[in-house]
C-alpha cells in the first residue's frame, strides 16, 4: 500500500543519496579550506581582499553599511528568530512545525560545535590581530578568538540550508540573502579572512545534511516522506 503523501505545505527532503553527496562535498570543502587557511603565507595572500572588503568602493560600501546594524549580536538573533518563525508559521501542520524546530536546532548546534572544534585545531589569528588599521564599523567589540572557520557563517548557512525543504520560494530568497549578508559582514568588520567564510559555509552544510538525514530517518509526522 502506498504511503500517504506529506502535507502539501511541506517541501520534499533530498534523497538520502543526494544528502550524502552534498555532505561529502562539504567535508571535502572543509578539508581544502582548512589546508589553505593553515598554509604558509595564507594571511599575506588574503590581506588585499580583507582590506577591500573592510573599505569597499561604492555602491558595495552603501549596502554593507546599511545591513551592518542588523547583523550585530542582538539584532542578528532577532532576525534569525523572525526567519525561523516565518518558516514555522507557513508550515502545514503541527508535526511540520516540530520538524522545522528540530531541524533548526540540530543544524545550528552541529555547525556551532563543528566550527568551535575546527577553530581550536586550526588556531588561526583574526585579521584584526595581523592587519593594522582595519575598521570594525561600529561592532560592539573587536572580534576575539580563532579565525578559521567563521562560526557565524556556519550557523546561518546551517539554519537556512537545514530548513530549505520546508521553505517557500520567497523564504528561500530571503534566506540566501541573509546568509550572504552575514558572510560579507564578517569580512566587512575585519573579523574573518575569506577562507574562513568559505570554510564556515561548508561546516554549515554538514549541519544541514545531518538535520535532513535525521528528519528522513525519524519523521515526526509518523509517515514516510516523498523525496526528490
Amino acid at each position: 500500500m502506498t504511503a500517504p503523501a506529506p502535507h502539501t505545505d511541506a517541501r520534499r527532503l533530498p534523497t538520502r543519496a543526494t544528502a550524502l553527496m552534498i555532505g561529502a562535498a562539504a567535508v571535502v570543502a572543509i578539508g581544502v579550506t582548512a589546508w589553505l587557511a593553515t598554509s604558509s603565507g595564507a594571511e599575506t595572500a588574503q590581506t588585499g581582499m580583507v582590506r577591500w572588503f573592510n573599505d569597499p568602493p561604492r555602491p558595495a560600501s552603501w549596502v554593507l553599511a546599511l545591513t551592518n546594524p542588523l547583523l550585530r549580536p542582538v539584532p542578528l538573533i532577532l532576525v534569525s528568530a523572525v526567519l525561523l518563525g516565518c518558516v514555522a508559521l507557513t508550515a502545514g501542520s503541527r508535526s511540520s512545525r516540530l520538524e522545522i524546530a528540530r531541524a533548526a536546532v540540530i543544524a545550528a548546534l552541529t555547525a556551532e560545535v563543528g566550527a568551535q572544534i575546527l577553530k581550536r585545531v586550526a588556531d588561526q589569528a583574526r585579521p584584526f590581530e595581523v592587519i593594522e588599521g582595519l575598521d570594525s564599523h561600529g561592532y560592539p567589540r573587536d572580534p576575539i578568538g580563532h579565525a578559521y572557520p567563521s562560526a557565524h557563517t556556519a550557523i546561518v548557512v546551517a539554519g537556512v540550508a537545514g530548513l530549505w525543504p520546508w521553505m517557500r520560494t520567497w523564504q528561500r530568497i530571503l534566506g540566501i540573502a541573509f546568509a550572504l549578508a552575514v558572510a560579507l559582514n564578517r569580512l566587512y568588520i575585519g573579523a574573518h579572512w575569506p577562507i574562513d567564510v568559505l570554510g564556515g559555509a561548508a561546516v554549515g552544510m554538514v549541519g544541514a545534511v545531518i538535520a535532513w538525514l535525521t528528519t528522513e530517518r525519524w519523521p515526526l509526522s509518523g509517515r514516510s516522506r516523498a523525496r526528490t
